[in-house]
């Protein structure tokens, strides 16, 4: 029963991120320019509200243990308070998952890579998460497993619309910006569940301060960049950016901490290509996009994936 609710968190976890593009496209392509918001932006105020929603669910929580004998001093201390350690590793991992979004990112709009490609070769960080647990954390190798991998790869590859034709021409800079996201994301869903100072911590309470340090580094990111913070002025604005904060980022982390803390990071690593797929269905049913070939195998090859996960969950 315990990793059946593993299975349905990550399934959860990796569906929800898929929505990114819902809610994310309308505030980057409002059709009056002066209400459109910049990529940096969105992910900064996206964090921003997502870790004060989180912020407030993780004190409601600890305060309804408190069972009539509540204090605010007492309460906030016990939901928030970490040891020096487990500072110095949070503030790690969220470097690692952050900078996931902002390398991938720049590896289309700066080093020119087709986002179709640049994603299908970010997913290969299920790879070097099997491969690290394997080498270096004792997990056994199965057949199964690593049938999955590649079933799961191969539906990201056709959902994505990558074509590695002959004739293009993948820049140097680009390519080493995708690779980076493949070992910070991996990284980040390793150390979750594999560092002893914060893989015992309460899942709420991981993902606040993994949403807190990330708004901090989008901060930072904009400061850096010199660019400046856009207010939210629109009723539109607003309902898509706390949309966005609290489906494919609350709800999102909060299932992948819990996912990876029950089933292992490998498996939920496997079941993320459930993400691009919900990305395509969103984009054929909202945004009009037809369905074509390639993503109809792409989509096969997905349920296959992670009808193979299910499998060997089951068997453990």
């Amino acid at each position: 029963m315990k990793s059946i609710r593993g299975l349905i968190m990550a399934i959860l976890s990796s569906a929800t991120f898929g929505l990114i593009p819902l809610f994310s496209i309308p505030l980057m392509e409002n059709g009056n320019v002066e209400l459109q918001l910049n990529l940096d932006n969105v992910c900064f105020y996206r964090f921003l509200f997502s870790a004060l929603l989180m912020g407030v669910i993780v004190f409601v929580s600890f305060a309804r243990k408190s069972k009539g004998n509540f204090s605010f001093r007492k309460v906030a201390t016990e939901a928030f308070a970490l040891t020096p350690k487990q500072l110095g590793l949070m503030m790690l991992i969220s470097v690692f998952y952050a900078s996931t979004s902002i390398f991938l990112t720049a590896s289309y709009t700066i080093g020119g890579i087709p986002s179709g490609i640049a994603t299908t070769m970010h997913f290969l960080y299920p790879v070097f998460v099997t491969a690290m647990m394997i080498l270096f954390f004792g997990e056994k190798f199965t057949i199964l497993k690593a049938l999955s991998v590649a079933l799961a790869f191969g539906g990201v590859f056709f959902l994505s619309g990558a074509s590695f034709n002959e004739g293009i021409s993948l820049n140097p800079l680009g390519l080493l910006f995708v690779l980076v996201t493949i070992f910070t994301y991996g990284s980040y869903i390793i150390g979750v569940n594999n560092l002893k100072a914060i893989a015992s911590m309460n899942g709420m309470k991981l993902t606040f301060y993994v949403l807190a340090f990330s708004c901090l580094l989008f901060c930072g990111n904009i400061m850096v960049k010199g660019g400046s913070f856009q207010p939210l002025v629109t009723f539109h604005q607003w309902w898509n950016i706390l949309a966005l904060a609290f489906i494919p980022t609350l709800i999102s982390d909060l299932t992948l901490v819990y996912a990876i803390q029950i089933i292992g990071s490998t498996t939920t690593a496997i079941l993320g290509c459930m993400e691009p797929l919900t990305a395509v269905l969103v984009g054929i049913s909202v945004f009009g996009e037809r369905l074509n070939i390639n993503q109809g195998i792409g989509m096969v090859l997905v349920f296959i994936a992670v009808y193979l996960v299910i499998i060997t969950q089951k068997k453990k």
